[in-house]
């Protein structure tokens, strides 16, 4: 358990409380909790809004009925290689809209997808395939080559588009159900072996329709589209557009490797919504004056980078949730001048805080957060000890909708009808005299999932960073703007 809550007397501050638990809940919103997959989700958007513009890039336009129809095309041939409901299907492409495309094509066919960043050691790979017991790993031509040290059946997505096949896709009719994974996330974890989070159709379909009750992503909206597949907050940047018919700015490595060019690209297009780590937002040379939504997550967010950014107008929302809690579980509206925390949880979700034993304790006494609802995923793929450990029985008094709890092992309290979060997984303890852009970082825990810290160091502008041991002091560089 984090040092925060060792010195204190639970016991006694359990007693002296007459609360049941530390708890809040978001709003409860049955209708947002459906029988759907994302095949259906995304089908739906494409016949309704066909005409709208699905993806923008430096090149030409995608309505989303030219998404659908070559998706569906793809998906076909997935079907043809024998992929469907029940399979897992790798996923290793670069960033761009091949790679959107094809996600949405694996979701068609009925299996899961298992996403990799374009820049994933094979050898990691492989592993990751391997111990998911994925049935194909789908690249493209590029990748053919190094795909093939993988180890897993290779398919190639050019390779499956065959427009003569007009088969009706029916992942329903081949047995897919709204319980069965829709992706995995694989994350390092403390012990640096992967361990597979399985996420399903029921876990993201909710979370997407939950979410923009708190964001209001809208039709004739434009997202920056940044994050790698192998984030799981690309879910939320990707996929809430596709809920409504808005249109994905699909960022190329290139752009992406050029900070001080983003404003002025972003200005071209006309974004209106930016989701991204706090690190990169902080990256950003200037203002972005038609972006009127702002979503930030995965790291802890700095007062100063609110003073920034916040502006009357513009809604600025920081978000909290873990991978096996589906993307996001808690966001809070943040305003300058005012405490920066991870807020409520999100519709149909709930946290706890509790102690080491899980008993709950008050409002104001730090320890560990507990997530409950819709959005808490079936566990680790082939781990039942530690999915046991880790996603508890529910033993706080409650209404029924959150059965099962997720231990974050985050270290939080609730104050008022908010939660703050401690530190999240890193502290900085000090800038470095003469180097006014690197830091001094020491880890007092394990951290959960590398790919939550960033450094500027590479062409791409971010990169993940290897866990150190604990207790450890190490130097790094900071982005500008980051301090």
């Amino acid at each position: 358990m984090n040092k925060l809550v060792s010195g204190l007397d639970l016991e006694a501050a359990v007693r002296a409380t007459t609360a049941e638990a530390a708890v809040l809940r978001g709003e409860t919103r049955p209708d947002l909790v459906r029988d759907e997959v994302l095949a259906e989700l995304f089908a739906t958007t494409a016949t309704v809004r066909g005409y709208r513009i699905a993806y923008v890039s430096e090149k030409r336009v995608w309505t989303y009925a030219q998404v659908h129809a070559l998706s569906d095309s793809i998906a076909r041939g997935l079907v043809r290689a024998g992929i469907g409901p029940g399979d897992v299907v790798g996923l290793w492409m670069p960033r761009g809209v091949e790679l959107l495309v094809a996600q949405i094509a694996i979701t068609k066919s009925g299996a899961a997808w298992l996403p990799f960043d374009a820049d994933a050691p094979v050898e990691r790979i492989g592993v990751c395939l391997a111990d998911a017991a994925a049935k194909a790993l789908l690249t493209d031509e590029a990748h053919r080559a190094p795909a093939a040290a993988a180890r897993c059946p290779l398919l190639v997505s050019a390779d499956l588009d065959d427009p003569s096949d007009e088969t009706p896709l029916d992942p329903r009719g081949r047995g897919l159900t709204a319980d069965h994974p829709a992706y995995l996330i694989y994350t390092s974890g403390s012990t640096g072996t992967p361990k597979g989070i399985v996420v399903t159709h029921r876990n993201i379909c909710h979370f997407l329709r939950s979410a923009n009750e708190v964001y209001g992503v809208k039709s004739d909206d434009v997202m920056f589209q940044a994050a790698s597949v192998a984030f799981d907050l690309s879910m939320e940047e990707v996929w809430v557009p596709y809920l409504v018919g808005a249109t994905l700015f699909v960022a190329t490595p290139a752009i992406l490797g050029d900070v001080e060019r983003l404003p002025a690209i972003m200005d071209a297009v006309g974004i209106t919504i930016l989701d991204m780590v706090p690190t990169l937002l902080a990256m950003l040379p200037r203002e972005v004056p038609s972006v009127r939504l702002i979503l930030v997550g995965g790291e802890a967010l700095a007062p100063s980078l609110v003073e920034r950014w916040e502006k009357p107008g513009r809604r600025f929302f920081n978000t909290y949730g873990p991978t096996e809690a589906t993307v996001v579980a808690t966001a809070a509206e943040v305003r300058a001048g005012e405490t920066v925390t991870i807020g409520r949880p999100i519709p149909n979700y709930s946290c706890y805080v509790a102690d080491e034993s899980l008993n709950p304790l008050p409002a104001g006494v730090p320890g560990e957060l507990l997530i409950g609802g819709p959005g808490v995923a079936k566990g680790y793929l082939g781990r039942p000890d530690l999915t046991a450990e880790k996603f508890v029985t529910n033993p706080f008094p409650s209404d029924g909708t959150d059965p099962i709890l997720y231990r974050s092992g985050d270290a939080g309290f609730q104050a008022g009808d908010k939660l703050t979060i401690e530190g999240l997984s890193i502290e900085v303890l000090s800038t470095i005299g003469p180097h006014p852009f690197r830091t001094r970082l020491t880890f007092e825990r394990p951290l959960d999932d590398p790919m939550y810290l960033f450094v500027s160091s590479t062409p791409t502008g971010v990169r993940p960073f290897s866990m150190p041991p604990l207790g450890e002091t190490i130097e790094m560089p900071m982005p500008t703007g980051a301090r």
